[in-house]
This record gives C-alpha cells, structure tokens and sequence, in this order.
C-alpha cells in the first residue's frame, strides 16, 4: 500500500486549494458530515493505494517501472508478441513511474501472462519488490538471458 500526502489551504466556500493550485471541494472528500474549518487552515489529504493495481489490466495499464529503459525493451518485446502498447509516465511520490498500457483491450490478460503472470512468460517481479534503488534483479537476469 502507498501513500501519498498533498496539502493544501482550506478556503471558506468549502474547498482546498492543493500546492499545485488544483482543488477540490471539501464534501467530495468526506462522506460523514465535515467539520467546520477556519478560512485558510492548512490542511494535510493523504491517498492510499494498493501498488499491484499497476499490474491488473485497470485502464489497460498491464505494468509499472521506475526505469524507462526496462518500459521501452517490455514494449518492443510486447509489439514483438502482436500486443500494442504504449509508454504513459506518471509522477509517484516524487519519482517517475513509467505504465505499459495495452491499446487493445483483448490484448490484456496476454500481455499480463507475458510479463509476469505466466511460468512460460518473463515471470518478473514489481520494481517495488526490491529495495529503493535496487535494479529489478528480475529484469536484468531476463534480458541477460539467465
């Protein structure tokens, strides 16, 4: 699970406005009724997620890495199986995620059994199943051939 912390200023109309100017309205946030807050109090929104969503096919997103190299050899290797696909970039608590997004529905669940989810596939493993700043070890013994 990751989270992600924006702040923001509370403003008397009932929204906060966010650090990179965007904003949203206080009663999209919180389902029970929400607290009265003072005119420009800071206020702190955190956003939770599970990292495997990266790897369902939601959205047709099939795969995440920290590491364009790795984005680009999937994608050549998934055009090479007749799979289309197409690099997206995403900013991730600072760093940049790099998505492989299926341009073909159809296509999902054998790119997914491709990449990870197939013995017979690349079988890797999430960047994120490594420590910070350790390369995907799974990666590179694929594209080393071991």
């Amino acid at each position: 699970m990751v989270r992600i912390k924006v702040n923001g200023t509370c403003l008397n109309d009932g929204t906060v406005v966010f650090e990179t100017n965007d904003f949203i309205e206080c009663s999209g946030l919180i389902i029970t009724q929400p607290a009265e807050l003072p005119d420009g109090c800071r206020v702190e929104v955190t956003v939770s997620y599970d990292e495997d969503d990266f790897l369902t096919g939601k959205n047709g997103i099939v795969w995440a890495t920290y590491d364009i190299r790795q984005a680009e050899i999937l994608h050549r290797a998934l055009l090479a199986q007749d799979i289309n696909t197409e690099i997206k970039k995403t900013d991730l608590e600072k760093r940049e995620l790099f998505l492989i997004n299926v341009t073909t529905q159809s296509d999902e669940n054998d790119a997914i059994d491709f990449i990870w989810k197939s013995e017979s596939g690349l079988n890797l493993k999430p960047d994120w199943t490594y420590s910070e700043n350790e390369t995907n070890k799974s990666f590179e013994q694929w594209l080393g051939g071991h």
